[in-house]
Parts: C-alpha cells; structure tokens; sequence
C-alpha cells in the first residue's frame, strides 16, 4: 500500500529540495527521520513535515506500522515564478524571480523490487569487470610464454 503527501507553492526552489530528497529516498522512514533532523539545510524541516503527513496518511489508511514503511519516490518539480522589478540605474528596471516548487513524497510498506535489481545489475557489472581486468594480465603472460 502507498500513501502521498504533497506541497505545493512551497517558497523555496526546486534544485535545494531535491538536494535533501535525494538524501532519504529509498530510505527507511525512521532512518530518513534521524537524517533530516540532523541535516542543516533551509528545507529540511519541511521535507520532515512532509514525511510525517505521508506517514500519517499511510497508518489512516492501512495502519501500517512504522518499522515497515520505506519512502518509495520523493521529488520536487518546478512551480511557478514571481516576478517583480528592482529599480536600476538610468531608469532602467531589473527583473527579481523568486521560484516556487511542488514537492511529493509516496510513503510504501512494501520494499521497492525495482532498487534490488538494480543493484544486482550494477553488482554484477562490477563482478564482470573485475574478472576482465584479472584476465588481461594473465594472458599477457601466456603470449610472453609462448614467444
């Protein structure tokens, strides 16, 4: 079972959440707990606020237990831009954007498979390259043998 919860119109921009999203995705929620809690960005509490609504959103639900939850996806997507002008010199006027951000996190009480065989993919890419570079300097020194 998943559960969502999401901010919308937050007043930070969405490359400095997605920071800290990356840091608990995937994560179990109690270890994602502690991480934001030590974690000295501006938008760390409000990803842990966010955490704890999707939280709640799931034990409302299903009544999932805490132990048990993962964060399944965790992202921030551009939001609009405000815009105003700053008086500049000669008359001139100079454009201020502040940018906003839609931020979501989805809360599963199921391991996410998908995360496994990715890095049994990756796992495997290593133990193949390994072998590879072990093998070239053994036939190097079968072609020295044979001359």
């Amino acid at each position: 079972m998943q559960a969502r919860a999401e901010f919308k119109y937050l007043r930070l921009p969405d490359r400095k959440i997605r920071v800290i999203m990356e840091l608990v995705k995937g994560a179990k929620v109690d270890k994602a707990f502690n991480i934001l809690k030590f974690t000295n960005k501006r938008g760390s509490d409000i990803v842990h606020k966010l955490l704890r609504s999707a939280v709640d959103n799931i034990s409302k639900k299903s009544g999932a237990n805490l132990d048990n939850l993962y964060i399944f996806s965790a992202y921030a997507n551009q939001g609009p831009r405000f815009k105003k002008l700053h008086a500049r010199a000669m008359g001139r006027g100079g454009m201020i954007t502040r940018k906003f951000c839609h931020a979501c996190i989805i809360v599963s009480d199921e391991y996410v498979e998908k995360n496994k065989k990715a890095m049994n993919k990756i796992k495997k890419a290593a133990a193949a390259k390994a072998k590879a570079v072990e093998a070239k300097p053994a036939e190097k020194k079968e072609a020295k043998l044979k001359k």
